[in-house]
Parts: structure tokens; sequence; C-alpha cells
């Protein structure tokens, strides 16, 4: 297994292989984060994944297993984790934070240490960064998500409450 940073020919692949499944996998958690039908999600999804490859502070990790890992003879992607760096208001006497922003793991690699290998890349480039903290969001319902970061270190700083309007 290999954690290296996201290729631009290597989009697509993240979009149809871990992303969408991704981005499903919260939708029936809740509905909060269904997918949009009346928009193109696919190609809104490369469009924005597309510009983060570029975006200095930003970067996305990818887990991608050695031939002899994988059913196939290519490389594949088992997982990613996307972070970015940011400020804190200078009222604030903390510094700034990388902010894991997805972090997901293919459900045939899931329990092999993937995310974890994925959170502390994540968090080496929010270090080599300047960064002091590292800050992330994760479904009150995601128990597994949840022990993984709690096992890291990460603890309940704040609480999001929403409601209907």
């Amino acid at each position: 297994m290999q954690i290296r940073p996201l290729q631009a020919d290597e989009v697509d692949a993240l979009v149809d292989d871990l992303w969408l499944p991704f981005a499903e996998e919260m939708g029936d958690i809740d509905d909060y984060d269904a997918l949009a039908e009346d928009v193109d999600v696919r190609a809104e999804a490369l469009d924005y994944r597309s510009e983060q490859v570029e975006a200095e502070n930003t970067r996305t990790f990818v887990a991608v297993a050695a031939a002899e890992e994988s059913d196939s003879a290519e490389r594949s992607l088992r997982g990613y984790v996307t972070v970015a760096d940011a400020d804190s208001p200078p009222v604030f006497a903390r510094g700034s934070v990388a902010k894991v922003k997805d972090l997901y793991v293919a459900p045939a690699a899931r329990g092999e240490g993937v995310g974890t290998e994925l959170l502390e890349r994540a968090h080496e480039w929010g270090r080599d960064r300047g960064c002091e903290r590292a800050a992330l969001s994760v479904h009150a319902d995601n128990d597994a998500a949840r022990s993984c970061y709690e096992s890291m270190g990460y603890e309940t700083r704040y609480l999001k409450l929403d409601r209907p309007l």
C-alpha cells in the first residue's frame, strides 16, 4: 500500500470508484447529504476534484494498492483523504488548522488500517505547512468513523445543530 498525492489523470477514478460511493453512503446515513437529482453530480464532482488537484492550500492523498495486492493487473485506489489548511481568525490564540474535508476507504479495504494511514498522511501534510491542529466533521451516526477518529486522539469540540425552516 502506498499513500501519495492524487494525480490529475486519476480524478475520474477517484470520483467513480471512491467519491460517488462515499457520497451515496453518507446519503444513506442521513438524508441531509442525499445527492441532488437535478444536476450532473459526476460532472460537478469531476470539476471540483480537478480544481483541488491544482489548489495550493488543499491536497488529496490516495491509498494505492500495488499490483500484487489488487484484483487487476493495474494499481487501484483503495481510499482517499482531502485536507485543507485554514488560518484561524487573528482574534483567537490558535494557529492554522489542517481541516480533513473527506476521508473514505473502499469497503474491500476496510479494517486494514488504510483510514489510519490516510489520516496520518493528512496530519503530516498539515504539520509541514505549519498547522497546529487537525479538525474534521463526522456524522453523529457514523459509529465506525467516530471510533477510528477517537482512537487517533480526536475529541468532540463542537456539536453542529440545524433544523428546517
